[in-house]
């Protein structure tokens, strides 16, 4: 989801909330899609997306009374949510190229501000992901505990290690599946209440214990400013919002899977979602908090778009840098840092195929995507990248999903779904939340939900 059109979405949120009130705070907020992803943040009439695609104007009236701007979302062009209320509209019916329309999206709580939708992708060519040598093993080997020797050090096998354009877990290809889960804020559907670290680790139980992933993408989310929220401070200036990550991933680590820890919506970053000097601030601290935790991997940011390759590898290879310093520093193993795609809301790897990272000497990097497009963008997307470079699918929606995880399997690549939630589109779960942030509700999964979690319940 782009963090840009996520902040534009809250700017006009604040009005509505001052006058609504409520302990459970306005509805998550929307995902923006790409071609064929589902959700998006807030959206006007007929902004144009990058690469072609375009949003028409919204039209349904949400249930609040005022007119919104649609809830329906397209998979290119962004989406909009409804006024107070789950009514969909009718917005951006273009999609761009080799994309489709992507599915509805989720109540929001007044009108705000539009903005673009995401750039439409352009056809991949044909061809089969190659492996390199190593054995393989079952996601089941991966949920297991952390093996400790006698006097209470991690086996070097739980750490994670990329060797040839593949992740390893010992002399294994780790097999990573799962999918995103939020942190206490929740989509923005939680952040106007307190924090609620059980109702994450709730949905991690789920997740991994039902479900039975073993890798979840823990979304973290903070704000430049309150506009009413309750929680809404980063990760340098709220020391209980660090407390609350630790906790959420000492329960996921114990349970036998792995995180990686993402800048979901961030600040300190650009508006096109590419890390700065402040942002490898953050990552150091996040750095030195984990330093000594085999089963976390660090994600950089969201979803970089509308900048140069270059740009955004030279503001990669630095965040990566500023960890490794941290590692270096403690005299720790490096951990797994998965940089995000240079373009098109991070789906396009190209560049590091001939620009690997170089930070800490190349060592321990994945790169990832975030795939919402159909299965003849699959070659293009991530299985040509993944025949040179360790690649993480960090996201995607419903789209062609049985043949996406079929074929990411076959390439032995990690992928993590979008998102464990009931509000943040596409969704993984019903919305049992009778209109609330979910706290406490059935945790049933949707259509889409379904196939995830019937495919990891089958062995891998």
């Amino acid at each position: 989801m782009s963090a840009f059109q996520t902040r534009l979405f809250l700017v006009a949120l604040t009005a509505v909330v001052a006058a609504c009130g409520g302990d459970d705070g306005p509805g998550a907020s929307t995902r923006s899609g790409g071609v064929g992803s589902g959700g998006g943040a807030t959206g006007g009439a007929g902004s144009t997306a990058t690469g072609g695609a375009t949003t028409g104007s919204g039209g349904a009236t949400g249930s609040g009374g005022a007119t919104g701007s649609g809830g329906a979302t397209t998979g290119s062009g962004g989406a909009t949510t409804g006024s107070g209320g789950a009514t969909t509209g009718t917005g951006g019916a273009t999609t761009g190229t080799g994309g489709s329309a992507g599915k509805g999206g989720g109540a929001g709580s007044g009108a705000a501000a539009g903005s673009s939708g995401r750039g439409g992708a352009g056809t991949g060519g044909a061809g089969s992901a190659g492996k390199d040598a190593g054995a393989s093993s079952d996601a089941a080997v991966d949920r297991t505990p952390d093996a400790r020797t006698s006097d209470g050090v991690v086996s070097s096998d739980d750490w994670l290690h990329t060797a040839g354009n593949h992740l390893y877990r010992g002399a294994n290809v780790f097999h990573g599946r799962g999918a995103n889960l939020h942190d206490t804020r929740s989509c923005n559907a939680c952040a106007y209440s307190a924090s609620n670290v059980a109702e994450v680790s709730r949905r991690a139980d789920e997740l991994i214990d039902n479900w039975r992933a073993n890798l979840i993408r823990l979304d973290l989310e903070s704000y430049a400013s309150a506009d009413s929220r309750v929680q809404w401070k980063g990760v340098l200036d709220d020391a209980a919002y660090r407390a609350d990550i630790q906790s959420v991933v000492a329960h996921t680590s114990a349970k036998g899977a792995y995180v990686l820890l993402s800048l979901w919506i961030e600040p300190t970053a650009t508006a096109n979602e590419v890390p700065t000097a402040a942002t490898n601030e953050v990552w150091k601290k996040l750095a030195d908090m984990f330093k000594n935790e085999p089963r976390v991997l660090y994600g950089i940011v969201n979803e970089p778009h509308n900048d140069t390759d270059q740009n955004v590898w030279n503001a990669m290879n630095s965040a990566v840098q500023a960890i490794r310093d941290v590692e270096s520093q403690a005299g720790t193993p490096q951990h797994v840092v998965a940089v995000q795609g240079t373009q098109q809301w991070a789906r396009v790897l190209d560049y590091y195929v001939t620009h690997p990272i170089t930070a800490g000497g190349g060592t321990n990097i994945a790169y990832e995507t975030h795939v919402y497009d159909p299965a003849s963008e699959f070659a293009r997307l991530f299985e040509n990248p993944g025949k040179t470079l360790p690649v993480i699918i960090g996201e995607f929606g419903e789209q062609d999903v049985d043949a996406l995880m079929q074929r990411a399997e076959a390439a032995e690549i990690s992928y993590i779904a979008w998102a464990f939630h009931q509000r943040c589109p596409p969704n993984l779960l019903v919305d049992n939340s009778a209109g609330g942030c979910g706290v406490g509700m059935s945790l049933a999964p949707s259509a889409f939900g379904q196939k995830l979690k019937s495919r990891l319940t089958t062995a891998w």
